[in-house]
C-alpha cells in the first residue's frame, strides 16, 4: 500500500505544479500551490476531519467519465475571503457583512475550477484513463449538509482520498481541503491501476 500512496502523492505533485502555472497565469502573478498532506478514508470518517457543524465553502464536481465519484475543493468561510483577497486584494467594500461578491463567488469557482482540473489532469495521466469533471458548482453551509452532497448517496464503505491544499503567496499560506470520493469499485480500480504502475513502469 506504501507504494501505491507514494504514486498518489505523486499525483499531488504534478497538481501542485500545474495547478501553480495556471493560477499564476490566470492572475499575473506567482501563487504556489502544494498538496502536503494524503489519506484515505472511508466514508464514516470523512467528518472527523473538519467538525461537522463548521461552516464551510465548497466547489463540487461530478466525475463524468473514468471513475464514478465526486471532487470537492473545501475552504472554511475566513480562509475562502483570504483567498479571494489573496487572488484579486479585494478592498473593504466586496468584504463587507461577510457576504461574498458576486466578483468573490467567480473568483472562488475559478480557483476551485483549477485545482480540481489540475487534479484529474494529474490523475488521468497516472492511471492511464480519461476523467473529466463536470462543471462545478458552489455551496456553502455546516460541512454536515456539504459532505452529505458526494457521500450520503452511497454507503459506509464510500472512499475519500483526503488531501489539505495550500495556497503560497509571498509569505501568507491558506489552507483549504480536497476530496475524491469514490465507491469501492472506483477505490479498487484505483489500486489495480497503481500496481499495475509498480509492476510495468
Amino acid at each position: 500500500m506504501k507504494d501505491e500512496m507514494d504514486i498518489l502523492k505523486e499525483v499531488g505533485i504534478i497538481t501542485a505544479a500545474h495547478g501553480s502555472t495556471a493560477l499564476s497565469e490566470m492572475l499575473g502573478r506567482r501563487i504556489n500551490l502544494k498538496l502536503p498532506t494524503l489519506e484515505i478514508l472511508t466514508g464514516g470518517k470523512v467528518l472527523d476531519r473538519i467538525p461537522a457543524n463548521q461552516i464551510v465553502i465548497s466547489i463540487y464536481s461530478h466525475i463524468l467519465t473514468g471513475l464514478k465519484g465526486d471532487i470537492l475543493f473545501i475552504l472554511d468561510e475566513k480562509s475562502a475571503f483570504h483567498l479571494v483577497d489573496m487572488c484579486y486584494k479585494v478592498g473593504q467594500e466586496d468584504k463587507k457583512g461577510g457576504i461574498l461578491t458576486e466578483m468573490g463567488i467567480s473568483t472562488l469557482k475559478e480557483v476551485g475550477n483549477v485545482v480540481i482540473s489540475a487534479y484529474a489532469g494529474a490523475l488521468s495521466m497516472m492511471l492511464k484513463t480519461v476523467i473529466i469533471p463536470g462543471i462545478p458548482t458552489m455551496a456553502s453551509g455546516p460541512m454536515q449538509h456539504i459532505m452529505n452532497i458526494a457521500v450520503c448517496p452511497y454507503s459506509k464503505e464510500e472512499y475519500a482520498l483526503f488531501v489539505e491544499v495550500v495556497f503560497q503567496e509571498a509569505n501568507r499560506e491558506i489552507t483549504g481541503t480536497f476530496y475524491l470520493v469514490v465507491n469501492p469499485d472506483g477505490m479498487k480500480f484505483i489500486q489495480d491501476s497503481c500496481k499495475q504502475l509498480l509492476n510495468n513502469p
